[in-house]
């Protein structure tokens, strides 16, 4: 089975993509999550995910930073950003961090899933 970590800071929506997981992607497990991006980097670093859902605006460290702490470390785990911050300049950080998915907030269920999907 593939393992999720989810890093986001607003605890509703952690429990809504952790419920989301469990009832469209029963193959996917979510083995933790966190809304401290310190944390967060930690636990993924430990737990070695095969996805990670990552915010960008972070207390600590920022998605962009674990982004790149854990492509440098794992070169093959899958990091779908989920913000609602997409400048050009965070959509270019994303990619130039090789993220291997980028969706906005307010994209909807059905977008997300896509983009799950494809990662």
């Amino acid at each position: 089975m593939k393992t999720v970590y989810i890093i986001e800071d607003e605890e509703i929506l952690r429990n809504l993509l952790s419920t989301f997981f469990a009832t469209t992607f029963p193959e996917l497990e979510v083995i933790g999550m966190s809304g401290d991006g310190g944390e967060g980097a930690e636990q993924c670093l430990e737990l070695a995910p095969d996805l990670v859902i990552v915010d960008i605006q972070l207390p600590e460290v920022n998605g962009l930073e674990i982004l790149h702490l854990l492509k440098r470390k794992f070169p093959d785990i899958k990091i779908l950003i989920f913000t609602g911050k997409t400048s050009h300049q965070t959509v270019k950080i994303a990619v130039h961090g090789k993220a291997d998915g980028f969706i906005n907030k307010i994209s909807g269920l059905e977008e997300l899933r896509k983009a799950i999907e494809a990662v």
